[in-house]
């Protein structure tokens, strides 16, 4: 179903749009929504910070939303 969506409506990218407060909480949600090891969450945040992170509207959308629940900055690129 995800290689469909991105297939139909392209990939979205999801990247820091400021300064982050700290780390810890965005690696809070990382661990929290995918459930991963504490080095895969950081993987994640230096992914955030760098390219940014690329997954259908929705996955993104999700991010978006929890990640500026906890004061990280980010924005939505198509």
């Amino acid at each position: 179903m995800r290689e469909a969506l991105l297939a139909a409506h392209g990939p979205v990218r999801l990247r820091l749009a400021g300064p982050v407060p700290g780390l810890v909480p965005a690696l809070k949600v990382f661990r929290e929504v995918t459930a991963a090891s504490l080095s895969r969450a950081r993987e994640l945040v230096g992914e955030l910070s760098n390219e940014g992170l690329v997954g259908t509207l929705s996955e993104m959308e999700f991010l978006k939303a929890r990640l500026r629940m906890r004061g990280v900055p980010v924005d939505l690129e198509r």
